[in-house]
């Protein structure tokens, strides 16, 4: 339980930071995919040292990023937040459309995969926001969470403990619901989206629907349940993740 507690926060200090707002001068717009390197320091100045005992205040961080081609910050995009259960925080070729079509800028902590301590890999997606926001104009109302199997869990748990943050998450393959049990803001995750999107041959399909059934129970009740046809433990196709961040984006219509 006190792993639970320091965890919450780290992140809701990070999230206090990121609320003072965006810094767009650091970056040009680059638009495509890319690779962000920022440290603690960077990010966080003198009050890195609030997160040291997590991430070296010097270490670099390495995210993979995509920004839609017509990026515009008349037109801001929202932000999907990735925690991957490999080295790499890429994102999939197959998705560009999806981030393009739903104007959404994709950001993916490398080197956060199932191995990495729990807490240094929220950490790492709670900065990337600031990272995002040092160099775009981004749609506070369009902040989500997402991340594929252990990744999937990591992000339940940063949904959970931090909903100021992230309107809504969609997780693959895994969930992890601990953090209902004193969430950040249970009254704010119940106005949040959340997807649990599994596979009927998915060895974590039972997990995902308990998640489903915990959040509803909790009285979340903006959850959904997709379990897709013929799929085992992997990612969804652009259909899918289309479908499921239209659920996402209903809330902000």
């Amino acid at each position: 339980m006190k792993g639970v507690t320091r965890l919450c926060t780290l992140v809701a200090f990070v999230a206090t930071a990121s609320a003072h707002g965006a810094n767009t001068d650091e970056l040009a717009a680059t638009t495509g995919r890319f690779t962000l390197t920022f440290t603690a320091k960077e990010l966080l100045g003198e009050a890195a040292s609030e997160v040291e005992a997590v991430i070296a205040p010097d270490e670099a961080i390495t995210w993979e990023v995509y920004v839609p081609e017509g990026y515009r910050a008349d037109a801001p995009p929202g932000l999907l937040v990735y925690i991957s259960p490999t080295r790499s925080g890429r994102l999939p070729y197959r998705w560009n459309r999806v981030m393009d079509e739903r104007n959404l800028i994709w950001i993916g902590a490398n080197q956060s995969g199932n191995w990495v301590l729990v807490r240094r890999r929220i950490l790492m997606a709670t900065l990337a926001v600031l990272a995002i926001e040092r160099g775009y104009v981004v749609d506070r109302e369009r902040f989500y969470i997402s991340g594929f199997s252990g990744g999937g869990k990591a992000a339940t748990m940063l949904a959970t403990s931090n909903p100021n943050l992230f309107a809504g998450g969609v997780f693959f393959c895994g969930a992890e619901t601990s953090q209902l049990e004193s969430p950040g803001d249970l009254e704010k995750m119940q106005s949040n989206r959340y997807v649990f999107l599994t596979g009927e041959r998915d060895t974590a399909l039972g997990e995902s629907r308990r998640a489903n059934r915990a959040f509803r129970k909790a009285g979340v009740e903006n959850t959904r349940l997709m379990v897709i046809r013929g799929m085992g433990h992997s990612t969804p196709e652009y259909d899918d993740l289309d479908e499921a961040i239209d659920f996402l984006d209903t809330a902000a219509r």
